[in-house]
């Protein structure tokens, strides 16, 4: 048995990170879509539909973080460094996080327009 068939029995056959990273990323992509509708909207009512849409978009992406938590601490063995794992979902439900933020302050706020800059960086972010 070499070195490398002892490493091997090391690393984890199943990949059960992989899948909740693509769905907190496609949720990540879908909050920020619906940012940009946001900020091209120009009928109120359309724009609370979609902050509530923001909302809900945040909430789904805290039960992804909380569901990779449990996973990530009933995991023996990670396919990378716990902490980065950790550090990943973390910055992943910030950005979330953020968005909704942004989205209730405009809420607060009312604005008549979005400024042109708003939509830029949303785009950014997108």
């Amino acid at each position: 048995m070499g070195i490398n068939s002892f490493f091997q029995i090391l690393v984890p056959k199943d990949k059960k990170f992989y899948p909740s990273f693509k769905q907190a990323a496609a949720n990540l992509v879908d909050v920020s879509e619906v940012l940009i509708q946001l900020m091209k909207s120009d009928k109120w009512e359309e724009r609370i539909k979609l902050i509530a849409k923001i909302k809900e978009l945040e909430k789904k992406g805290d039960d992804i973080t909380h569901a990779m938590f449990d996973m990530l601490n009933s995991s023996f063995i990670t396919p990378f460094d716990r902490e980065d794992i950790h550090d990943l979902i973390s910055s992943m439900d910030d950005v979330v996080d953020y968005i909704n933020g942004s989205a209730q302050r405009y809420l607060l706020y009312k604005p008549q327009t979005s400024p042109t800059e708003f939509l830029k960086l949303a785009e950014l972010i997108y």
